[in-house]
C-alpha cells in the first residue's frame, strides 16, 4: 500500500466515524413528538390489560371486563347495569391482535388494536377495524378508559 491509498484509508475511516457520530446525535436529540418513550415493562403492563380486557370481551364476560375499567368509567355505571347492558347488545370481537403502545404521559398510554367484529349479515366473514384503546394508570396499574376508546 502506497501513501496515497493510506491517506484515501485514513480519511474514509475518519469520515464514517464522523457520519456515525453524526448519526448518533440526530436519533438521540430528534424531536418528532414529544411523548415519552415506552419502557419494555410499559410496553408489556399496557399490553397485559388491553389483551385481558378485550380476551374477557371475546369471551363475553363483562364481569371480568369491568375489573379492568378505570375508576372514572366504574363511577358512571355499577357492575350489575354494566353486565345488563352486554346482555341486551351482545357484540364481542371475534379476533384480535394487539399492536402499537403509545405512551402520551406517565399515567396515560394508548394501544392500537386490530379487531374482527362480527358481521350483521351471517353470509360474510366480519369486518375488520383499526381500533384504539385508551388506557389510564391508576396506582399502579392499568386500566381501560371506556369512555373513550374505541371510538
Amino acid at each position: 500500500m502506497n501513501a496515497k491509498q493510506l491517506k484515501i484509508l485514513i480519511v474514509l475511516a475518519a469520515l464514517s466515524v464522523v457520519s456515525g457520530f453524526a448519526a448518533v446525535l440526530v436519533l438521540m436529540f430528534q424531536s418528532g413528538d414529544d411523548a415519552p418513550r415506552v419502557s419494555l415493562a410499559e410496553d408489556l403492563a399496557v399490553r397485559q390489560a388491553a389483551g385481558n380486557y378485550l380476551q374477557a370481551w371475546q369471551e363475553s364476560a363483562p364481569e371480568r371486563m369491568y375489573a379492568y375499567l378505570s375508576e372514572n368509567d366504574r363511577a358512571r355505571v355499577t357492575r350489575e347495569e354494566y353486565r345488563k347492558h352486554f346482555e341486551a347488545f351482545p357484540v364481542y370481537p371475534l379476533h384480535f391482535k394487539l399492536s402499537t403502545v403509545k405512551l402520551i404521559n406517565a399515567d396515560r398510554a394508548t394501544i392500537k388494536v386490530h379487531i374482527l367484529w362480527p358481521e350483521p349479515v351471517k353470509e360474510s366473514d366480519g369486518i375488520e377495524k383499526d381500533e384504539l384503546l385508551i388506557l389510564v394508570r391508576e396506582n399502579s396499574i392499568w386500566r381501560i378508559r371506556e369512555s373513550e376508546s374505541l371510538n
